[in-house]
Formats: C-alpha cells, structure tokens, sequence
C-alpha cells in the first residue's frame, strides 16, 4: 500500500509518513514503570493519540503490563448527569478491551455489578485490576470532553483508587487532553462553585506537552515522502513550508499532502518549489478544512477575543491587568499564540493569515467591489486608485467601523483588511506581522511581482513619528523605498475634511505617506 501525509485521526505506520514517536517513549516508560498518574496534553492535531497509540502496543508487547487505550470523547453531549458519564465511561473501556486487549484480559460479568453508579468507574476498575494477572496501565483521552460535575466526579474516583494501585486499581494512568489539568476551573452545579483541576486530581505526578516538530523532525517527514517517489523538495520551499508552519503537524500534513496528493498535487516526476508551497497554503486557508475552521470558530470567545484584539492593533493585551493568566495560558493550549521575542504573538504565519481573514470574512462579500477594477491593463496592481477609492469608501461608510460589535478596538484595522483582501484575492497575498506590543500592524502586498507596504497604527500620542520609524524599519527589511502609513482615529469625526489628509515624508532615505482616517 502507498503511503500519504495523514490530516485526520491518528497515523497508521503501515498507512502514513509518520515523524519517529519512540524517542518519546523512554519518557512515559519512567513514567510507567514508577507507577505514576500523569498528563498529556497538547493542541488539536498535534499527535496525542498517535503517540500514545503506539506506545500501547509497545507497552504490550512487552508483555509486562496490560495497557488500554480510550477515548471518552462522547461524554460531552451528557455534561453534567454524573451517572450517565460514569457508564459511558465503563462502555467506553469495555469496548476498548474487546477491540484491543486479548480475551483472557476482558472484564467478567462481575465487574460491571455496580451498586452506585455515581462510583461506578472506581468500582468497575477495582474489580477489572483484581481479576487481571497484571498491572494494568490505562490512557484515558479526550478527558477535557467531560464537563463540571460529571468531570470532578470522574477525576476524584481516579484519585479515591490511587492507594490502592496496583492490586486493585490501574498501576499507572494518563489523562490526555488540550490543558493540563491545573488550569481547568470546573464549574459545580452541586456546589455552586468553582473547582480547580488541580485539586480534584492531586495525584498528578507530571504533566507532559507534546511539541511542534523539530526542523529535523519535519525533514524527515518530507524526506519519506521523496523515497518512496522520488519528487523532491527544494530547499528552498522545505525551509519556507517549516517558517509557515513553525512544525505544527497538520499544517505540516496538510501541506504534504495538498502538494503531493491533493487535487493540484505537482506531478512526483516534479520538484516542488517555493512557488508550489505559496499557491498550496493559500488553497488551505481558503478551503478552511475542519482544523482552521474549529480554530476560527474559536475567536468569538470573549477571552480569546480579548487577547486576539491586542495582537491586531499592536497593543499589550494586559496593559491593565485585565486579562486573567488562565485566559493567556487558554490560548496557548489551543495552540493559536505562543511566547515570542517580543512578547504573544500568533503561533504560527498560516494562522497569522487565517485570523483577520476570518474576521473579515462576511464584511469582504458585501464591499461591492470588483477586484478587476483595480487592475491595470499591464496585470499590475494600480495601488494609488486602491488607497484613493478606499477613503472615498470610509468616508461613505463609516458606520461599518462604529457598527461593530466584536473587535470594536480593531474595527478600523479589520474594515481596511476587509478592503484590501477583497481586492487582493484577485491575483495576489497580503502578509501581516502583529503581535502584542508591537503598538502596530505591518502588510505587505504582493501582486504580479510588485510589493507594497503598509503601517496601521491607532492615533495616539506621538503616533507620527513612531510610525515613521516603525515603517522605516519595515521597508528596509523589505528592500522597498515607499510605503504608506495609515493612522486611525476611534474617536468621533467632527472635521470630515481632515479624513482621509495625506502627508508625505522623507525618512532614511525611505518615502512615506501618511494618512489620516
């Protein structure tokens, strides 16, 4: 059977070009072996389960311990009925066992004779450890699927059990999921109150993340891929997909696979080139497959909102001590920012591209304007009628700004992204670079093989000559000599003379416009 890049579920070895997880074993094979309850926890579509999947078998295989995988997923829809989840929860291990375990080690009729069912997962595996000839380890996923009560109810059983491992109960457990346990806050119906993770659950030993692939990690990756065809990559393009992707491994996958297997894969006799990469990432985002679609989704979340907000127009996300360390840490978990030299900044290029344009979606469908417009007949973009037409647009359409319920803060940022995608999806890219503290947003236009810069900035004390250096700095890294600096004021308009005023200036040598809106 020929191999493909996998973007759904866990990989198969037999199936997919899959990074090498047993360096990563010796770690829970400690872990194991001292009988210690942990976490695992990383992003969606990191490779959790295929991890874990495989250290299954290779826990197995050892013939020491009797290890179980399960997925207990399905108990979201049930939230807090805690009897409900408990017998979901010893189904799901029941059909587990029947699926991967051999019939000597399958629970009896006994285990499932279960007085109380608000215990029933402690009772159940009290009874299972007993009759099994040895320790048995268990791999629980999906746990942040479960919900307040039904939750707490399932982490205090794992935690009533522990003194009795391993006789009596499992020798070692993992809880798998998208945070580590001590940053959940777990709302109690029951008691009317909050309850940290952490504290339901201990006993916890250590909590493990799993990481980003490693440059090394994704060439070999790739490399698998050229022995079994023969299509190489350039290294040029190897280089540019890691910077795109920073090794997150669907992006990785999917890439792979929209250029090798997908309906514009390049022929295997061909080199894949950067030129490839570019037109592949842009059919991603905008085909919005089921991962960038949940990670949009999540944006509307008022604590992601919060902090998102900061990174567009450039500001600290917490210049007041407003936003929580738990709302910080969530979008971490979610893998949609990370820590960077100059503070939070998206994780990763292809996400940075997805969120504006999420954003802006609807807004960009209902602008009205035709792309072919602003064409010239040479197929260059005529980059002066855009700027002049787009504050006519603002000028006539204002309320778009003020009319915005969400990202009000960013509204002038997001309404301009709106325009200028709109027309640019007609031959070219927009780039952006934003992060908390950066007190800017900066674009850069490509089309037909010119490059355009811009600055946006908020109107604010200083603004003009922090945003001619700014830009300066941009255009040297860009090796262009002009750029635009755009300046926005939230306030309300009282001179609409004054909207839309140009300046122009000379700075190191570079040559920038302002503009007021």
């Amino acid at each position: 059977m020929k191999k493909f890049f996998n973007c759904s579920g866990a990989c198969i070895p037999e199936e997919h070009y899959m990074v090498d997880v047993r360096p990563q074993f010796q770690r829970l094979q400690t872990l194991v072996d001292e009988k210690r309850y942990f976490i695992m926890h990383a992003p969606r579509q990191t490779g959790k389960t295929t991890l874990i999947m495989q250290f299954v078998k290779h826990l197995n295989a050892q013939n020491q311990y009797i290890a179980l995988y399960v997925n207990i997923e399905s108990g979201q829809a049930l939230r807090n009925q805690v009897e409900r989840v408990n017998n979901l929860v010893i189904s799901a291990m029941e059909i587990a066992a029947q699926i991967s375990l051999a019939p000597a080690y399958h629970p009896s009729e006994a285990c499932f004779a279960i007085r109380s069912m608000d215990q029933g997962v402690a009772t159940f595996l009290t009874k299972w450890c007993l009759e099994l000839p040895k320790p048995l380890v268990l791999f629980v996923d999906e746990i942040d699927a479960l919900i307040g009560d039904s939750l707490i109810s399932v982490l205090r059983q794992f935690r009533q059990g522990y003194g009795n491992r391993p006789q009596s109960f499992p020798h070692a457990l993992c809880l798998i999921g998208l945070r580590d346990i001590r940053d959940y806050r777990i709302y109690s119906d029951a008691s009317q109150r909050y309850v940290v993770g952490g504290s339901a659950f201990n006993i916890k030993e250590e909590s493990i993340r799993v990481e980003d692939f490693t440059w090394e990690q994704f060439q070999s990756l790739y490399q698998q891929h050229t022995g079994a065809t023969g299509q190489a990559f350039s290294l040029e393009a190897l280089q540019h997909v890691y910077n795109q992707t920073q090794g997150q491994p669907w992006l990785v996958n999917a890439l792979g696979r929209e250029l090798c297997f997908g309906a514009h894969a390049i022929p295997h006799d061909q080199t894949i080139t950067t030129l490839h990469s570019n037109e592949a990432i842009e059919r991603l985002i905008l085909r919005r497959d089921v991962h960038l679609d949940q990670l949009a989704d999540k944006l509307t979340e008022p604590r992601v909102a919060r902090i998102m907000e900061g990174m567009l127009i450039g500001t600290d996300t917490d210049t007041a001590g407003n936003v929580p360390f738990e709302d910080q840490q969530y979008l971490i978990d979610l893998g949609l920012v990370r820590k960077g030299p100059q503070g939070w900044e998206i994780a990763n290029p292809i996400y940075r591209e997805i969120i504006p344009r999420e954003l802006t979606a609807v807004r960009q469908e209902n602008l009205g304007q035709n792309p072919a417009w602003y064409v010239l007949e040479t197929g260059k973009l005529d980059i002066h009628k855009v700027i002049e037409r787009y504050i006519e647009f603002y000028k006539e359409h204002s309320e778009l700004v003020t009319q915005r319920k969400t990202y009000t803060e960013a509204a002038h940022h997001l309404l301009f992204l709106s325009w200028l995608q709109r027309i640019v999806n007609g031959g070219g890219y927009i780039r952006r670079e934003y992060a908390a503290g950066l007190g800017r947003m900066d674009l850069c236009i490509e089309f037909a093989g010119e490059r355009f810069a811009f600055e946006l900035k908020l109107n604010k004390r200083r603004v003009l000559e922090e945003g001619r250096t700014q830009l300066t700095k941009y255009l040297h890294r860009l090796n262009l000599s002009s750029g635009w600096l755009l300046i926005f004021s939230r306030g309300e308009v009282t001179d609409w003379g004054q909207v839309g005023r140009r300046e122009h200036f000379t700075e190191a040598g570079k040559q920038i416009e302002a503009i007021w809106l």
